[in-house]
């Protein structure tokens, strides 16, 4: 028998094997394919738009308003005479609008330094669950604020508008790691115009860090902490932390804290925390957001004639 007919009774068998097993491992990744997870969306890293003096990964939903009162005392070694700090106050009003369900505005006013401040919100990735999915959560942040005092020399010298400015940059960086624990990183660049001396620089990093453990659906406990990267050593500011609890009633979120910070915007507890926490300059705090929803009106629709 010719050799060209014994390889072909070879190859034959060899070919339509190697067809029966392409069959049968497609079958099985097609069974595998039906069995895997599909990506899904990780809610509530955070219960809302704020960690304690920051802001976390969350934003509004579109077409939501959220009214934000935040307030602090004043230090809680103040002593008996002003009551533990309870005498002094510092307040925060705030607005945070949705634009699109991952890109919100934001306005504010605080009684700290007269400042007003605002700030655009963008969620670039969120947190997704499933084979194949995205691990975290990433929003940027850019802000600025404005020092509305009268005066904000008091040796008569000439003032400019610019004086009066500051801007900050941030990127939020979070992981939700099952129903417990949420843990962001929340690096800053930070650029007062006006500085109180020549040795304070003007652009400033700032690395922070936060974390959520939660206890039961609605309450979880929060911390909070910012360190200055290159800061001037002989300078009188410190390092901003907070500790506090996180209840979320529904339409309401309520925060009870103490922070060493009393500035209430970012560019001030950033750049102006004075407290020192191991001489108990530490204040008694609490933040209150409530949600308000415009859904769009339904359009009737015409008849046909």
């Amino acid at each position: 028998m010719p050799r060209w007919i014994l390889n072909l009774l070879f190859f034959v068998p060899f070919v339509v094997s190697l067809r029966a097993q392409g069959g049968l491992l497609g079958e099985l990744e097609k069974a595998e394919a039906q069995l895997r997870p599909e990506k899904e969306k990780v809610y509530e890293t955070f219960f809302g738009t704020r960690l304690i003096n920051g802001h976390s990964v969350e934003t509004p939903v579109s077409r939501s308003l959220q009214f934000i009162i935040a307030h602090r005392f004043g230090r809680v070694n103040s002593g008996f005479f002003q009551f533990f700090g309870l005498d002094q106050a510092s307040v925060r009003f705030g607005l945070e609008y949705g634009i699109l369900d991952r890109l919100c505005v934001g306005f504010g006013r605080s009684t700290f330094r007269g400042t007003w401040d605002g700030f655009l919100k963008g969620r670039i990735l969120e947190q997704q669950k499933g084979r194949g999915a995205i691990p975290l959560s990433l929003t940027f942040l850019a802000g600025v604020a404005m020092d509305g005092r009268r005066r904000l020399y008091t040796d008569g010298r000439q003032e400019v508008f610019s004086d009066r400015m500051s801007y900050y940059y941030q990127a939020l960086v979070a992981r939700k790691f099952g129903k417990v624990f949420s843990l962001q990183l929340m690096p800053a660049l930070v650029h007062q115009n006006l500085v109180k001396t020549t040795k304070d620089p003007n652009l400033l990093f700032v690395m922070g860090g936060g974390t959520r453990i939660r206890i039961t659906p609605s309450f979880a406990i929060l911390a909070e902490y910012y360190y200055r990267v290159g800061d001037n050593p002989s300078a009188p500011w410190r390092n901003p932390v907070a500790l506090g609890v996180d209840i979320n009633t529904g339409g309401h979120v309520f925060q009870i804290h103490l922070t060493n910070a009393q500035a209430m915007f970012e560019t001030g507890f950033l750049r102006m925390t004075t407290g020192d926490i191991l001489r108990g300059d530490v204040h008694l705090g609490f933040n209150i957001t409530r949600s308000f929803g415009f859904p769009p009106k339904k359009r009737e629709s015409k008849r046909k004639l």
